[in-house]
Formats: structure tokens, C-alpha cells, sequence
């Protein structure tokens, strides 16, 4: 129990430390995870996307334009 506690306080000593910004690295970091979601989200949801896209393609293509006015 001790040895959690003591690992606890030093992560919140780690966590609390007063940093100037982050680097570069942290925002590729940060947008490389953004972009991986993204693209594990889009492969998880391709069912559902190709559906509502067939679905659309349906609808706008049984959607008859109105005559052009004559002069």
C-alpha cells in the first residue's frame, strides 16, 4: 500500500511540474493520435457510411430537376 502511494505522489509530481509549452513532438504526437482515431473510427463505421451514402445516391438520383422556364 505504501509503495502505491509513493508511486502516486511522484506521478503527481511528474504531472504538476510548471512547463514552459509543449514541443513539437507533443503536437505530432497529439495530431498522430487524432488522426489514427479518425481513420480506426472510419474502418469501424464503413458499414454504416457505405449504407447512408447508397442511400443518398438513391434518393438523389430518383429526384426528377424542374422544366426550364420557356421565354
Amino acid at each position: 500500500m505504501r509503495t502505491a502511494l509513493q508511486v502516486l505522489a511522484w506521478f503527481g509530481r511528474r504531472l504538476h511540474r510548471d512547463e514552459d509549452g509543449a514541443s513539437v513532438t507533443e503536437y505530432v504526437l497529439l495530431i498522430l493520435g487524432v488522426v489514427l482515431f479518425l481513420i480506426v473510427a472510419a474502418f469501424a463505421l464503413q458499414p454504416m457510411l457505405v449504407g447512408a451514402v447508397t442511400q443518398i445516391t438513391t434518393w438523389v438520383g430518383g429526384i426528377t430537376p424542374p422544366p426550364i422556364p420557356g421565354p
